[in-house]
């Protein structure tokens, strides 16, 4: 079992709060997508999990066990970062099966595993070749093949298509998501790309930077259908969509050229001004006479 469970968890640089109260439980074999801005704390919520980055309050648990104090090394998960960050010197096949020659195991065994690696992700007839004689995209999947290399529990990936270009970077979803197929492993996926969370994600989290948050980075977590067309708030109901929706402001039960609308009754506390949020595929040209609604 791989869940990974965040618990009041809180981290600051000094006396900058990046993060405050994450709470977050990521089922075993689930692909969680988290999204938002820069600065929202996506990232190093990633790198917590890794222990890159050490908790300033709060605890973290991987398939039940806290993870607090453990080096990277002891956590078994892999991490597919923005930069290949390959070996020049080394091959495809070098590069791929270094994390098992550094953790000593036998030359047979890490063969094996950079040729099961190398099946998944067509890199067979490119063992032999060095970094500068590969692609970009072709970089990208040998990063995956070093994380894949050591059969982890979890995949981290922290904006591994930042640097591809626009046809790239869609040939690089569909490799990882093929990948999830055949590895049905824990998979938390950082982006700031709208696409990719709406696409690839089970669940997506979205993060507010502290100041848009009130003190929370997580704004919501759910389906993609579901944050799109029941955001939980401000925030993420201007985050979420391309072009962006619209909103309005209205006064009690009504809205200017839209005619009367059934609010409801307001939130216990609420009062002040309303906004109605339109996203821009619902709206439509009336012809003359024709209500709006």
């Amino acid at each position: 079992m791989a869940e990974i469970e965040f618990k009041s968890v809180a981290k600051s640089f000094g006396k900058v709060g990046v993060i405050a109260g994450l709470d977050l439980k990521v089922d075993d074999g689930e692909f969680i997508v988290f999204v938002g801005p820069s600065g929202c704390g996506k990232s190093t919520a990633l790198r917590m999990i890794a222990g890159l980055e050490e908790t300033t309050a709060g605890d973290i648990r991987i398939g039940g066990r806290s993870v607090g104090g453990l080096a990277p090394s002891d956590r078994n998960v892999a991490m597919v970062f923005q930069s290949y960050a390959l070996y020049p010197h080394m091959t495809v096949a070098g590069n791929i099966g270094f994390p098992l020659k550094m953790a000593g195991r036998p030359a047979a065994e890490i063969a094996e595993r950079v040729k099961e690696a190398a099946d998944i992700l067509d890199l067979g007839p490119y063992l032999g070749r060095r970094p500068a004689q590969l692609s970009g995209g072709q970089r990208q999947r040998v990063a995956l093949g070093r994380a894949i290399v050591r059969h982890p529990e979890v995949f981290l990936f922290d904006e591994p298509l930042s640097n591809l270009d626009a046809d790239l970077r869609v040939s690089m979803r569909g490799e990882i998501m093929r990948l999830r197929e055949r590895i049905r492993a824990t998979m938390i996926y950082v982006t700031h790309d709208q696409t990719e969370a709406m696409t690839m994600g089970d669940r997506i989290a979205v993060f507010a930077p502290l100041k848009d948050g009130h003190g929370q980075n997580l704004m919501q977590v759910g389906k993609p259908e579901e944050l799109y067309e029941r955001p939980a708030n401000l925030f993420v109901a201007r985050f979420l969509g391309s072009p962006k929706m619209n909103m309005i402001e209205i006064a009690e039960g009504q809205a200017p050229a839209f005619g009367t609308l059934d609010l409801g009754a307001r939130p216990a506390g609420h009062s002040g001004k309303l906004l109605l949020g339109v996203r821009p595929e619902d709206i439509r040209i009336a012809d003359a006479g024709e209500p709006g609604l």
